[in-house]
């Protein structure tokens, strides 16, 4: 039987790779979506035959003759409706999180495969609960998540207190192993050329600054329940090794794979599609290079001041954090700020607004989103 497909950012990086792939299957895709890319999302409704297309952009202006949906009252009408097998969210934005309160509250047996960092840190370790207690699973799709899948899904076999120490890794992104180099002259452009991923612009700005490691190693400590005192990240240029688990009893875990994201992607649909040849494992096994790891230590990145501090923030001062970088991300975007105003506007605002010491439940924290959207958005 068919499994039904509903992908959330199907005109974006990921999105329009999982369309390909789809389209020379018989999985049967009943809805795809966009914040505001129309004649994209058109021709990707006509490609792969979706059921139903949405426009989330509520400002968008129906420019087309087309047979497309607007809004988000008409994802959550169809959330409640339409059996959906899996789930794909591989959009940006922690707006996304009020779509999954409706997939718990409306969904069986419906696997959530999420590539939104945003959406993981607002709804926490409670947004893990609500989707398992509500019968439904989830897959991390970024691969140093998804690397530690295992663990994640057998934390029986893998209790925390079993685990001493994760680090996940990062490639160092465009300027960790640039010498001479002043962050002062950092252009969009600059920003946005990643070494080995191809992402859109606000995942590749944080990769470049590192914010995508902090905010990585808050969604592993709301996915593995662990205290963010036993994760930490560590440079691997070659992008090969995804994490690294330091067990209790002495044992060192690497988990490794082709930097490629159709890798993770294809996990949902259960499928058998060889990625790699066995020559090209080969060639990975046998590259030293791919194994290289490296102590992050480079003090020219901002963020290396902030850690100690950032380790500390409760759920409340995470999504602060995560909204403050959304908003000043946009900003410099826009040309609005300098590329070396991210991490100060964060850290000099995120104390002014006013943290909360504990959330109730999933609909306490769309209600802290949304007063604080206001705030962050008139700094």
């Amino acid at each position: 039987m068919s499994k039904n497909i509903a992908i959330l950012g199907s005109t974006g990086v990921l999105g329009s790779k999982l369309i390909r792939y789809l389209n020379s299957t018989n999985f049967n895709v009943i809805l795809i979506s966009c914040y505001s890319n129309q004649i994209k999302l058109i021709k990707q409704k006509n490609k792969i035959k979706a059921d139903k297309a949405i426009i989330l952009n509520p400002e968008s202006e129906i420019k087309y003759k087309n047979n497309l949906d607007y809004g988000e009252l008409s994802l959550i009408s169809f959330i409640k409706k339409k059996k959906i097998d899996i789930f794909y969210i591989l959009n940006i934005g922690y707006e996304t999180l009020n779509y999954i309160y409706y997939i718990t509250k409306f969904q069986k047996n419906c696997t959530i495969a999420i590539a939104n960092k945003e959406v993981l840190i607002a709804g926490g370790s409670l947004l893990v609960k609500s989707i398992l207690n509500s019968g439904n699973y989830i897959i991390p799709l970024d691969s140093e998540h998804f690397s530690l899948l295992d663990i994640i899904n057998n934390k029986s076999s893998y209790p925390p207190i079993s685990i001493n120490k994760i680090f996940i890794t990062a490639s160092g992104g465009p300027f960790y192993f640039k010498k001479r180099f002043d962050f002062n002259k950092v252009k969009l452009l600059d920003a946005v050329k990643h070494p080995i991923w191809k992402m859109g612009y606000k995942n590749s700005i944080d990769s470049s600054n590192l914010i995508n490691k902090i905010l990585e190693i808050f969604e592993l400590s709301s996915l593995l329940n662990i205290s963010i005192d036993k994760i930490d990240f560590i440079i691997s240029p070659k992008a090969f090794i995804h994490s690294i688990v330091l067990f209790n009893d002495s044992r060192i875990v690497l988990n490794a794979f082709d930097n490629d994201m159709m890798i993770p992607m294809l996990k949902p649909l259960l499928t058998q599609k060889k990625i790699t040849s066995s020559n090209k494992i080969n060639n990975l096994l046998s590259d030293a290079n791919n194994f290289e790891l490296i102590k992050f230590d480079n003090r020219k990145f901002q963020i290396y001041e902030y850690l100690n501090k950032i380790k500390k923030f409760n759920h409340s001062q995470q999504i602060l954090f995560m909204m403050l970088n959304s908003e000043v991300i946009d900003r410099f975007i826009n040309y609005k700020v300098g590329y070396n105003d991210i991490i100060p506007f964060i850290m000099s605002n995120i104390d002014k607004i006013s943290a909360k010491s504990k959330f109730k439940n999933i609909t306490d924290i769309l209600k802290f989103i949304k007063i604080n959207d206001k705030i962050i958005k008139s700094l």
